[in-house]
Formats: C-alpha cells, sequence, structure tokens
C-alpha cells in the first residue's frame, strides 16, 4: 500500500514539476528566438563570461541549504526564519565580493567593460541568494506550478525590459540588465507565494544557531555544487580567453541548445524526485524499482532526443537563432552525442540526495570534475571547438560510468547488474552514437 501510494505520488510531483518547467521553457525560448535575432555572437559572448562567474557565486551562495532544507522532516519556525536570516548576509557579502572581483576579470580578459557589466549581475546574485528558502518551502511541499509561475513572470518582464533600455543604453548593458530583473521579481514572487505553504512564509530571525541542523547534509551538498560548477563552466572561461568572444558566443548557444532536452526531462523531473524519494530512503528495494524504471525511461527519451538533434542541427539552429548563427550547427552536432548521457547523469543527484548520501555526490563530483577539467584543457590545447567537444564525449562517458557503478554499489541492493539489465540495449544504441560522434569530428576536422 505504502509503495503504490509512494509510487502514485512521485508520477504525480514529475506530473506537476514537469508542467511548470515545460512552460517556463517554451518562454525561454521564444526569449532565446527574439534576443539572438538582435544581439551579435560577439555581444553573447562577452555578456556570457559575466554570467559564468555569476554561476559560481550563485552556487557558492546557496550553500547547498535547499536540498537540506527538503530533506529535513520537519522545519521550526525558528529554523526557517533563522536560516532565511543567513542566506541574505551571506548574499549580501557573496555579491560584495562578486563585485570586488570585477577588476581581476577585467584584467584576465584584457576587456574594461565587465567592471561595469558585473554590477548588476552581483545585485542578482544576492536576490537569488534570498530566494532559497522560499523555493525550498514551495519545493518540498511541490508547489512547483507556483515556482514555475515566478521563473515565467521574470523572463517575460526581463526581455520587456531589455527592449526598453535598447532605445537608451549599448545593446551589451541592456542584455545584462535580464538576470538582474529575473532575479528581482522571482525573488519577491517566490517570498509571496510561500505563504500558500505549511510552513509558511519565512521572516527575518535573530536564532541563526538553526543552521548547524542542516550543516552535514548542505557542507558536502555545497562541495559538489562547487565542484559541478568547475567541471561545467572551465570551458566558458577558457573558450572565452584562449578563442575569443564570439566563439564563445557559437559554443555557449550550442551548448544551450544541446541543454533543451535535459531541461525538458531531467531537470524537470530533478525538483520531483528528492521530496518523493526520500521516504523510501528506509525501503530500498523499491527504491530502486523507482530509480531503475526512471533511468530506463530518460535513457531512451535521451537517445531519441540526441538523435534527432544529430541530424536536424541545420534546421534547428536557422529556426530558432536564425542565419547569423549558422556556426553554431557544427558544434551543436558534437554536443548532441552527449545528451543520453548527460540525461541520465543529470538524475543521479537527485537520488543520492535521497538516499541521504550527499556524501557519495560529493565523491562523484570530485572524480567527474578531475575528468572534465583534463579533458577542457586538453580541448583548449588543440585551439578549436571541435575538438573541446570531442574531449567533453570522452570525459562524460568516463563520468557516466563512475557515477553509475558508485550508486549501484553503495545504493542499489542488486547493484550494477541489476540496472545494467534494465538498460542494456539502450547502453549499445549510446555506445554506437558515441561512436558516430567520434566519426563526424574527424569529418568536420579532416574533410
Amino acid at each position: 500500500m505504502f509503495r503504490s501510494l509512494t509510487q502514485g505520488e512521485l508520477g504525480q510531483a514529475l506530473i506537476k514539476s514537469m508542467t511548470g518547467r515545460y512552460a517556463l521553457y517554451i518562454a525561454q525560448m521564444f526569449s532565446l528566438m527574439i534576443l539572438a535575432r538582435v544581439f551579435t555572437p560577439e555581444i553573447f559572448g562577452i555578456f556570457a563570461v559575466i554570467q559564468v562567474f555569476a554561476t559560481f557565486f550563485i552556487l557558492f551562495s546557496e550553500m547547498g541549504f535547499g536540498p537540506a532544507l527538503i530533506n529535513q522532516v520537519e522545519i521550526p519556525k525558528e529554523v526557517r526564519d533563522g536560516i532565511f536570516s543567513i542566506t541574505a548576509i551571506i548574499g549580501i557579502f557573496i555579491a560584495a565580493s562578486f563585485l570586488l572581483l570585477s577588476p581581476i576579470i577585467s584584467s584576465f580578459y584584457e576587456n574594461e567593460i565587465y567592471e561595469i557589466l558585473v554590477i548588476p549581475v552581483a545585485v542578482s546574485v544576492l536576490f537569488n541568494t534570498v530566494s532559497i528558502v522560499p523555493l525550498a518551502i514551495l519545493q518540498r511541499e511541490k508547489k512547483f506550478i507556483l515556482v514555475a509561475g515566478s521563473d515565467i513572470a521574470g523572463e517575460i518582464t526581463s526581455v520587456i525590459i531589455v527592449f526598453i533600455l535598447l532605445a537608451f543604453i549599448p545593446p551589451i548593458f541592456a542584455l545584462s540588465s535580464k538576470p538582474l530583473t529575473i532575479s528581482i521579481i522571482r525573488s519577491f514572487s517566490l517570498w509571496y507565494l510561500s505563504g500558500n505553504c505549511l510552513i509558511g512564509r519565512p521572516l527575518f530571525g535573530r536564532q541563526f544557531y538553526h543552521v548547524k541542523k542542516i550543516l552535514s547534509f548542505s557542507a558536502f551538498q555545497l562541495g559538489f555544487n562547487i565542484m559541478n560548477y568547475f567541471s561545467r563552466s572551465l570551458d566558458n572561461i577558457l573558450v572565452g580567453k584562449y578563442l575569443g568572444v564570439s566563439s564563445l558566443g557559437v559554443y555557449d548557444k550550442a551548448y544551450q541548445l544541446m541543454r533543451y532536452p535535459l531541461m525538458l526531462l531531467t531537470f524537470a523531473m530533478t525538483p520531483a524526485i528528492q521530496p518523493v524519494l526520500t521516504k523510501l530512503k528506509n525501503d530500498k528495494s523499491e527504491f530502486e524499482r523507482l530509480h531503475n524504471q526512471l533511468v530506463n525511461y530518460l535513457a531512451i527519451a535521451g537517445l531519441v532526443a540526441g538523435i534527432s538533434i544529430y541530424f536536424f542541427s541545420d534546421f534547428i539552429v536557422l529556426i530558432l537563432l536564425g542565419e547569423q548563427w549558422g556556426g553554431v550547427s557544427n558544434i551543436l552536432k558534437l554536443l548532441s552525442v552527449t545528451i543520453p548521457i548527460q540525461m541520465m547523469l543529470s538524475s543521479s543527484g537527485g537520488f543520492f540526495q535521497a538516499a541521504g548520501r550527499a556524501d557519495l555526490l560529493f565523491s562523484c563530483g570530485v572524480f567527474s570534475s578531475v575528468v572534465n577539467v583534463i579533458a577542457i584543457i586538453l580541448g583548449i590545447y588543440f585551439g578549436s571547438l571541435e575538438a573541446l567537444c570531442l574531449a567533453l564525449i570522452i570525459s562524460f562517458s568516463i563520468n557516466f560510468i563512475q557515477c553509475y557503478t558508485v550508486l549501484s554499489i553503495y545504493i542499489l541492493p542488486r547493484g550494477l547488474i541489476g540496472l545494467v539489465k534494465k538498460v542494456w540495449w539502450s547502453l549499445i544504441i549510446n555506445i554506437i552514437f558515441i561512436g558516430l560522434g567520434i566519426m563526424e569530428f574527424f569529418n568536420v576536422t579532416y574533410i
């Protein structure tokens, strides 16, 4: 009875999460289609540099508090308010640190414009940090539609603000207003909507010591987030420095398009995994069954998405970005080979969290970060975006094997054999697909 209830609860949570996320992704896709026809690859490349560093400060400021709060059985008012106050203090400190770092960023990329661009983005980091507790409260009670509504309102409003500012200021500064607008609207709406939850709307409190209740979990989560950031963002940092901002604009858009299937499936599901499956962490057999079933679905969906993008990359780029982005097509085709692997990898974090094993998640993050960093450095060393894509194909494959070996050994009762029996045929097709991507690299590079 409990098992069927939990499975039904997971299904309902997944539907709500995916519905909300899909609505947001539609809004983001229209935003991308509009802005890609207004701004050049060079402007997007310059802005992408700032976004890379903003992502780091946002991840660091989160301190792993969100997943840690979701993992708590109860969240008293004192704990809620104490952690909310801590996030506000951390947000102010992180935003100030970002501002102080701007001369170093400008010096590294030899462009003084970054000292100005950092200002609105740093303020957005503050508002994103203040959103941590309200977001965790809404996700914990599976109110994913309300969360998506806040994000959509921010996305639509931000595009309108960008076009208004274009009439008065240079394009790059107008574009920099987008993350600031999103963060402000999202922060206030999430805080207001959290009042509809049983835990209640967070307020500022003085009992900061309550943060100790979640530090043991959040510390490993923070460590994983930082490791994951460096392994996923070093490519953007080095491409902008050594291959130029125009190349970064092309690579960033190719990577963004490649990530859409991940966002439509894995990222849409992940918020629902931890709140529901946390209840099953002591029922390992049912936990394993649901895990293997979900991974099998993701493997199939990833192959369909990856193969479709591989063969229709030219058409996708033309429709979504326009003619000035023709250089994105070949890079997108190579990156599409990694979609099935990333689809399954991206869901693994939710299962580590639900099992209460953030320590294993951190260990996997350390390994994957080292492998990805080595791959990125080698790709940049060979001096082309195509070489970088090949290196990423190899590194994601290695990390997939490592991650699911650890997950199978320490969390799943039947181990790796039970998982392979469930997804063996999709693994074979994926190996063939990876081989196709490697052949494509040699065709693009040497023919």
